[in-house]
């Protein structure tokens, strides 16, 4: 990984390099930068992902993992922390070869070739907590209530 931030350190550049996980190495630089909320956006080439869809009824996800490489078409979320560690929520979209398109809740990748993300940092620090009627750990956007 690499990355460069502004002089107000609240945007950083960031490229991940080929085989590094996506997770992982968002996570290492929250908690190296001292990261608790942020907004992300990429664009890139993955492999190895692992999509879900929530079923609100059932309060579970359905899990798919696609092998091979993929057009990283969109990556976008957020971080907060969760039990005091960065968590990142990522919805993703990726290209397949024949120009069709898979996305959904990014529980994991590897790069296949680069991903380029924009952080911008956000001066808040927000937890999730369980929503039992949702079934998951959701913003807590007003602490103690």
């Amino acid at each position: 990984m690499e990355f460069l931030k502004d002089s107000s350190k609240n945007t950083y550049f960031i490229r991940l390099e080929k085989d590094e996980n996506v997770f992982r190495s968002l996570e290492k630089l929250a908690k190296d930068e001292g990261l608790t909320c942020a907004h992300i956006n990429g664009i890139g080439a993955l492999k190895d992902v692992e999509l879900g869809f929530y079923h609100l009824d059932k309060k579970e996800y359905h899990r798919e993992t696609f092998t091979g490489e993929y057009e990283l078409l969109t990556l976008v979320g957020n971080l907060s922390l969760l039990d005091g560690k960065p968590f990142y929520h990522i919805h993703t979209s990726i290209g397949l070869e024949n120009f069709s398109v898979k996305g959904g809740h990014l529980f994991d990748a590897v790069v296949a070739v680069t991903v380029e993300i924009e952080l911008r940092a956000l001066p808040f620090e927000i937890s999730r907590e369980m929503d039992k009627g949702i079934g998951l750990n959701l913003l807590n956007m007003c602490p103690g209530h």
